[in-house]
């Protein structure tokens, strides 16, 4: 492929618009068109992101949707939840969005409500948006008009579920992430003196990745228990699950049906050990399943929050959109050991 793919990004200042940043800085195909925030007037993004001096000379400005639409191929969102809905409904149908935020995973309007606790503004587009999922949904995020990226404890979480999807009887699981995974706003969870040398659990069974999580592993919110954990990092989720299926593998087969389920999968590697380290800065997920007491399989998994669970999976999703192999651009970041 010769030809650039003309992307831009709405929600630049936070951390998963800088992170998209940062992918696309290593991406031979991407031509930056527009980086849009509320600036009242252009900033050069060097100054707001002094890590990205030397690798992207661009402004970040305030820009009329339809000039975003209009000089791109593909918009990226990069916004708090509930800020995209009203963006979306500007941008359907005049260029391709990729939504890393919250407003476009679910399938209907009275799930959303359950879990966010409000109406959603655009309820027709949630049944347009496919789930950007690649491991599960490449055929369908090949041709699609919006894609909603996963969000990171969902994506972790199915991941380790999906081999054994439609045959889960429970599914009990404890997953500590950084404090990256809040954003820049520091709030009573994520304030750095409060996080450091400290671990706190949150939103037990009641997360809103839950639906996500539950769709894919093919079961309802009884058979699943989750305690989402804070721990003291910056990057990075890590998550031991226990998970009782209907028909319990042997060993050997345990390796077979993941090898089988993710043989085309680039960015899912089944390894001996999981630790953080491995995949900090990368978009790799580690995954390791070993059989438990009482019929239980035992499965790990880390990835980092920032990447895979958020701005790679969504460049992955562009490469797939646009006709690129999966792993173009995404291979150049390698896990930044130790």
């Amino acid at each position: 492929m010769n030809k650039k793919i003309k992307i831009s990004v709405i929600g630049v200042t936070g951390y998963t618009g800088l992170e998209l940043l940062r992918m696309a800085a290593a991406h031979p195909f991407i031509e930056i068109a527009h980086l849009v925030s509320r600036q009242e007037q252009p900033v050069a993004l060097a100054t707001l992101a002094p890590h990205l001096a030397s690798l992207i000379d661009h402004d970040v400005q305030n820009v009329p949707l339809d000039t975003v639409a209009k000089d791109s191929d593909v918009v990226f969102l990069a916004l708090p939840h509930t800020a995209s809905q009203d963006i979306v409904k500007q941008l359907y149908d005049k260029v391709r969005i990729i939504d890393l935020g919250a407003d476009f995973r679910l399938s209907d309007a009275q799930t959303y409500k359950t879990y966010y606790g409000e109406d959603h503004k655009v309820p027709a587009l949630l049944e347009q948006s496919v789930y950007g999922l690649p491991e599960m949904n490449k055929d369908t995020i090949k041709n699609a008009a919006l894609v909603a990226n996963p969000g990171c404890y969902a994506l972790l979480l199915q991941l380790i579920a999906l081999p054994f999807a439609g045959d889960i009887k429970t599914m009990s699981v404890m997953a500590v992430t950084g404090s990256s995974g809040f954003g820049k706003t520091p709030n009573d969870l994520s304030h750095h003196p409060l996080y450091n040398d400290n671990m706190q659990s949150y939103k037990i069974n009641t997360h809103r990745h839950i639906p996500e999580i539950i769709r894919t592993a093919q079961i309802d919110e009884t058979q699943l228990n989750i305690v989402p954990t804070l721990g003291p990092f910056t990057r990075g989720i890590f998550a031991t699950a226990f998970i009782e299926t209907q028909n319990t593998p042997d060993d050997r087969d345990i390796d077979a049906i993941c090898d089988t389920t993710y043989a085309d999968a680039p960015y899912v590697r089944h390894q001996p050990v999981i630790n953080i380290a491995n995949i900090a800065g990368s978009n790799f997920c580690d995954l390791h399943y070993r059989h438990g007491q009482q019929n239980q399989i035992i499965a790990q998994g880390a990835l980092d929050n920032l990447t895979k669970g958020s701005s790679g999976n969504a460049v992955q999703c562009m490469n797939i959109m646009f006709g690129l192999d999966e792993t173009t651009g995404l291979h150049a970041i390698a896990p930044s050991f130790p």
